[in-house]
């Protein structure tokens, strides 16, 4: 990827074409392994991700077009996508989660329907949500890993028919003990590598 002049003060990314370009889109814990995707794809793939934390599946809809247009979403060759941390939360302890789980599964495919719009020529991957510490550490946005089993089975349900392969970032970190993480679902660095790693040795498979 490389930077180029807009003709005023912004500048977009331009994908290059000397090798493929991969998008990661997902939560804070994407961007706690994405850096080592991209040591780990070097010479294999430009792996390319926003800035931002894109939070939950609503958020996502919502900046899609502005990702595209940013970082040349026409010349994108792979797209993983991932969200279901803040989606299942219970923000400041509310009994209800911030995206009811059927609600969810609706998003999961209205985000699909606009990756293969603004993405037309990337494959589409999709990563589940990594488990909840074991110990449960009290938090002020509380889940359980029972909620991400659910919201990942509504995911997987909603990609049906779909031919989206899923990355299990889920089953790569299942039996993880509390000594990876550094609260309720933030990990320790080794976590984070190993989730990176893991993402690299999917995505090549579809170089």
């Amino acid at each position: 990827m490389a930077y180029i002049e807009n003709g005023s003060d912004s500048r977009k990314w331009v994908c290059e074409n000397d090798l493929p370009n991969i998008f990661l889109i997902g939560d804070s814990i994407r961007k706690g392994y994405c850096n080592t995707t991209v040591e780990a794809m070097a010479g294999k793939a430009h792996v390319i991700f926003p800035d931002d934390n894109c939070r939950n599946s609503q958020y996502i809809l919502t900046r899609l077009r502005a990702w595209s247009q940013e970082y040349d979403g026409e010349h994108m060759d792979v797209v993983q996508f991932n969200c279901g941390q803040w989606d299942c939360a219970h923000f400041n302890g509310d009994p209800d989660p911030l995206t009811e789980v059927d609600a969810y599964g609706k998003n999961i495919k209205r985000i699909v329907m606009n990756i293969r719009k603004l993405f037309p020529k990337a494959k589409l991957i999709f990563a589940t949500t990594t488990p909840i510490n074991p110990i449960q550490p009290e938090a002020v946005n509380p889940r359980t890993t029972a909620d991400v089993r659910r919201y990942n089975a509504a995911a997987l349900t909603a990609l049906e028919g779909e031919d989206i392969p899923v990355n299990d970032l889920f089953a790569v970190a299942e039996n993880w003990d509390e000594s990876y993480y550094k609260d309720l679902c933030h990990l320790q660095p080794e976590g984070y590598e190993k989730l990176g790693l893991a993402t690299a040795k999917f995505l090549q498979r579809f170089l």
